[in-house]
This record gives structure tokens, C-alpha cells and sequence, in this order.
């Protein structure tokens, strides 16, 4: 059997730089080298993997947020750990996302959004970009809803109500004393409580990444895992 801890690390969050932009406060913990050609010099991050480019975890100041700016040919997978997030632009204006949940934007052929908090609070989010499956697809948006005590499949996954891609995005939270196992490189975020993988204690804020993971939480514990699509 091969260790588990080959080629596993554990990036922590205090460890990286903060910053942002207009009403954004946030840390980047995946830059891929393909994009960011400087990253690739960088081993306080990751590097992503396959078309996982780019991870922040950060959050919307109060009654703030980032004004209306475009994307194109990019996948965004914005998981709002709390609080009230609303989203205006060209796929629609109006949407409210709620924290826990999650909007999966395709820009495909090109979009203009904007994204804030709605309360006089901040609004804890984490925003994944991912390469899409092909250049020019039809801009869309989905938003999920995460369920207690259950990983959701929100991009790919060969699941087809999920936006198409060739990785698997799951987001959400493990009960008390539940396990994870999984035979298949992965990047994950912990963004709620604590567990051990591999042996070695995790926790919020937390970034991992590696070849396989046997995680057991001990308190309710969250996370976003993201791998390689299963061959069907």
C-alpha cells in the first residue's frame, strides 16, 4: 500500500500574504503557473491542479464588494460560507446567495457581474476559477443550496445538472466522527472546525493537497474538494 502522506502538505492560511481589491479582503492560495507565470517560483501556495487555476478565501466587507468588472472563457465556483451575498451583471441582476450556498458561474463567451454583501456584516466566501471544458460556451449561472451533514457536487462530477468540466467540485459539511476516504490526487479547503487526514490535524483556513486522504472529523466539519473527474 503506498503512504498517504506522499506528496501530501498542508498549506496554512496565517502563512500567506493578505489582500484584495475594492470591498474584497482576501488571502490566494492556488495560482496556477499556467496563468500566473510568477507562481511558479512560489511554494508557500498551490499550484493547482488539471483546470483548477485559482483559490482566494477571503470575504466581502460590510454592505461592500466588488463592482461590476467581466470575465470570459472561466468557471467560477463562489461558495458563501456565511452571511448574504447579492450578485448583479449581465447573467442577471438581483440574485441573493445565502450563506451556506454556492453560484457556479459559466462566463463562456463573456459576462460582467458584481458581487457584495447585502447586511451590515461581513460575508466569508471562496472563489475557485477553473479552465472550462471548451472556449465559447453559452454564459449560464447555477445557485445551490448546501445541505447539513452531506458533500454536494456543484461543477462536473459527471453529474448532470452541474455545469460540465473536467474536475469534480464538492462543497459542504461532515457531521461529528464521520469519515472521507479517497484513492485520487485532491486539493481541499477546510473551512469549518476540525479533523485529522492522514494523521495529521487540520483546520479551518487550512488548505491540503495530495495524492489520498483518509480524513475523520470531530466536530462538524467543512470543507471544498476538488479532483479529477472519476472516469465513467
Amino acid at each position: 500500500m503506498s503512504n498517504p502522506n506522499e506528496n501530501f502538505r498542508v498549506i496554512h492560511i496565517d502563512d500567506l500574504p493578505m489582500g484584495g481589491f475594492a470591498g474584497i479582503v482576501e488571502q490566494q492560495m492556488v495560482l496556477s503557473p499556467d496563468l500566473w507565470p510568477k507562481a511558479q517560483h512560489r511554494t508557500d501556495i498551490s499550484h493547482g491542479i488539471g483546470d483548477f487555476v485559482y483559490l482566494a478565501n477571503g470575504y466581502f466587507k460590510p454592505n461592500d464588494g466588488a463592482p461590476l468588472h467581466p470575465h470570459n472563457d472561466v468557471d467560477i465556483v463562489s461558495v458563501i460560507l456565511n452571511g448574504s451575498v447579492g450578485h448583479e451583471g449581465t447573467l442577471g441582476d438581483g440574485t441573493i446567495i445565502e450563506g451556506p450556498g454556492v453560484q457556479v458561474q459559466r462566463a463562456g463567451t463573456g459576462m460582467q457581474h458584481s458581487e457584495f454583501s447585502t447586511q451590515d456584516k461581513k460575508a466569508d466566501f471562496v472563489q475557485i476559477w477553473f479552465r472550462p471544458p471548451a472556449s465559447g460556451l453559452k454564459p449560464g449561472y447555477q445557485n445551490i443550496k448546501l445541505e447539513p451533514n452531506t458533500l454536494t457536487t456543484v461543477l462536473g462530477g459527471n453529474d448532470p445538472q452541474c455545469f460540465d468540466s473536467t474536475m469534480t467540485v464538492r462543497a459542504g459539511y461532515l457531521a461529528k466522527d464521520e469519515s472521507l476516504i479517497t484513492d485520487r490526487p485532491f486539493i481541499a479547503l477546510i473551512t469549518e472546525g476540525h479533523a485529522m487526514v492522514n494523521n495529521v490535524r487540520v483546520q479551518k483556513g487550512d488548505l491540503i493537497e495530495g495524492e489520498q486522504a483518509h480524513l475523520t472529523s470531530d466536530e462538524m466539519f467543512g470543507l471544498v474538494l476538488i479532483q479529477h473527474n472519476e472516469p465513467m
